[in-house]
């Protein structure tokens, strides 16, 4: 085993890790808003799901990815 694997498998935990980090904070702050009545349920999934929609747009345009598919033959 060389060293970048080493390193590739450790930037693979971190970046795991920051995906559970990120789904728990997730679940928390939901339970937050939605407990206290600060927003309505029907409200609450709308702007996640606007939200969502811009952020998926925001790394295809970052990324270069944004655009019409391109045909590929077989």
């Amino acid at each position: 085993m060389s060293g970048t694997d080493t390193g590739h498998g450790l930037r693979t935990a971190l970046l795991t890790l920051l995906a559970l980090i990120a789904f728990a904070a997730n679940s928390v702050l939901c339970r937050l808003a939605l407990a206290t009545g600060a927003i309505d349920a029907a409200s609450f999934t709308t702007v996640r799901l606007v939200s969502g929609a811009v952020a998926l747009w925001l790394i295809l345009a970052l990324t270069g990815k944004l655009g019409t598919p391109r045909a590929r033959g077989s």
